[in-house]
């Protein structure tokens, strides 16, 4: 027997249940306690949360009820259950970065973005499990256990932000927060079945986020369909001036600008840089993806974009460097206390040299002008989000057309060049093989998430949505 969804009735989304909890219909408490439910339930196989704040999310689940009762319904967010990375600062509740440094931790302050999702009422489940520091693609945690992947339990969330996109793709949240570095966002989230947005670098605050102005990190969305994904960034982005990181960009009515922005367009696949490491069935699944968008009126043509496959010599040195500055406090001091995979990470980061750090800054300033060349007469870009289906646990090295690759340079190869250059992107399903989710990359200008999210959008009203896991 198949696990029933939400509230009993199938697949739930944002969309869909916004105005039922707007007029009543659908009660707030009654959806929250059967969310916790289901995680009490369901989450002990995936293990997507690391902490499950059950007593405050009923407490405001009452509150919001009360208020919509009133006439104070604060918008689409109002009353919904949403999960966010523990990387997050939540006054008085434990943020442990999935690490055992920061295991007892609790933050002292909201972060921005908490802040916004607290006044836009929405509920917030718990924090979610992920790769150690969010240091990782696998979400394979030796403190905090594996994330497994809803629709094939033997297999890896990917990662970092493995818990928020398993949450969302197994019912145990509406939406969820989680960062995304060189993928993190939408790795998992091609894995899982859902939505993932990387948004513009800048576009949302990071006060109050682990780690805090990292290079590439950016906070990103993972939702069950883009008008979900449109709802929540609407509520987290806009300038804050407590993180210098964040740019004073034009705050849009992004859920107005997915169901009436969409105007057809040409979308550029950068097919050179892809083709040669890619399992054949997921190339095929895009192929089709593609022909799909040309339905659309979306014109495709190859494009190359010189020097992408630098991009993870251009990450390495900055990446590395600027996360052993970060840990400078507990490492080498503590680095017993790291999982392996970090530890190593770490150590690579002490060696990189000031002049290796500036070189690969130029180049990825570089980097960054030359994809503004390649989309000047393009509306986007396309391509796969993974190369591989979800990986089992613990595989690696894995195979590909015959040859081994390592699993995270695997994972992260298709999703990198948007963290260097800070390019918006968004992974969305687009089909599954052998009962695992495939996922295509749609990557737009900086600053025109709206853009790929009604595209998105336009695509899964003509091709419906993706469905959800069975488990028993």
């Amino acid at each position: 027997m198949g696990i029933p969804s939400i509230m009993e009735t199938g697949v739930k989304t944002i969309r869909g249940l916004a105005p039922l909890i707007k007029s009543g219909a659908v009660s707030v408490p009654k959806l929250v306690q059967d969310t916790l439910t289901r995680i009490s339930r369901l989450d002990p196989a995936i293990n997507s949360y690391i902490t499950v704040l059950s007593e405050s999310a009923l407490r405001e689940g009452e509150m919001a009820d009360k208020q919509i009762a009133e006439g104070r319904y604060l918008g689409p967010l109002h009353g919904i259950p949403i999960a966010v990375k523990d990387l997050f600062y939540i006054k008085g509740v434990r943020m442990t970065a999935g690490s055992k440094i920061l295991f007892n931790h609790i933050a002292n302050y909201d972060s921005t973005v908490i802040r916004r999702l607290h006044e836009a009422g929405a509920i917030l489940l718990g924090t979610t499990n992920l790769h150690e520091f969010a240091a990782g693609a696998t979400n394979v945690n030796p403190f905090f256990g594996a994330v497994h992947n809803p629709w094939d339990l033997t297999r890896i969330s990917g990662g970092s932000s493995g818990g928020s996109a398993a949450a969302v793709s197994a019912g145990l949240a509406l939406g969820a927060l989680g960062t995304d570095t060189a993928g993190s966002v939408r790795i998992p989230a091609a894995l899982c079945g859902v939505v993932g947005l990387k948004p513009t670098y800048g576009m949302v605050s990071k006060f109050g986020v682990i780690p805090p102005e990292a290079a590439f990190d950016t906070v990103g969305v993972l939702t069950r369909c883009a008008w979900d994904a449109a709802a929540l960034f609407s509520i987290i982005t806009g300038h804050d001036p407590l993180d210098p990181t964040s740019v004073r960009a034009e705050v849009l009515d992004f859920i107005a600008g997915v169901e009436e922005s969409f105007s057809h367009g040409r979308i550029g696949v950068p097919r050179g840089f892809f083709q040669d490491v890619i399992d054949q069935r997921i190339s095929k699944f895009f192929e089709r993806f593609i022909t799909n968008l040309g339905r659309l009126e979306v014109a495709s043509e190859d494009v190359e974009i010189k020097d992408i496959d630098r991009a993870f010599d251009i990450w390495f040195p900055i990446c590395r460097a600027e996360n052993a500055a970060f840990h400078a406090e507990w490492y080498p001091s503590r680095s017993s206390e790291y999982g392996e995979d970090v530890r190593r990470g770490l150590q690579s980061g002490m060696e990189v040299t000031a002049v290796q750090y500036l070189n690969a800054q130029k180049s990825r300033a570089r980097m960054e002008k030359e994809m503004v060349e390649t989309m000047s007469h393009l509306d986007y870009l396309a391509l796969p989000t993974v190369a591989v289906p979800a990986p089992r646990i613990g595989e690696d090295p894995m195979r590909v057309g015959g040859k081994a690759f390592d699993v995270h340079r695997l994972l992260i190869k298709l999703t990198l060049p948007f963290n260097v250059t800070g390019f918006p992107s968004l992974s969305l399903p687009i089909g599954s093989i052998d009962g695992l989710p495939v996922g295509a990359q749609i990557v737009g200008k900086p600053f025109e998430e709206v853009k790929i999210m009604a595209l998105a959008n336009a695509y899964e009203e003509k091709y419906g949505l993706f469905g959800e896991p069975t488990l028993n």
